[in-house]
């Protein structure tokens, strides 16, 4: 496994043994992601940065943000 900068290492802790992992196919071209991705980059800002920042990111019972508010 890679490097993370979580500090909750639970999850990591305690994971089956690498030989009961599924086997992930990441075969077709649009499931090729980089071994390290920043979430934030993905799911804020390209969204603004593609002209969608004023759609609506996050819903709730008080009210609604885009994506623009969340940058």
């Amino acid at each position: 496994m890679s490097y993370t900068a979580h500090l909750d290492t639970f999850v990591r802790d305690n994971l089956p043994p690498r030989n009961q992992w599924p086997e992930f196919l990441f075969e077709a071209t649009e499931l090729k992601y980089p071994a390290r991705m920043n979430c934030a980059t993905e799911l804020l800002d390209k969204p603004v940065t593609r002209g969608y920042g004023h759609r609506i990111a996050l819903r709730s019972p008080d009210g609604e943000c885009t994506y623009t508010q969340l940058f």
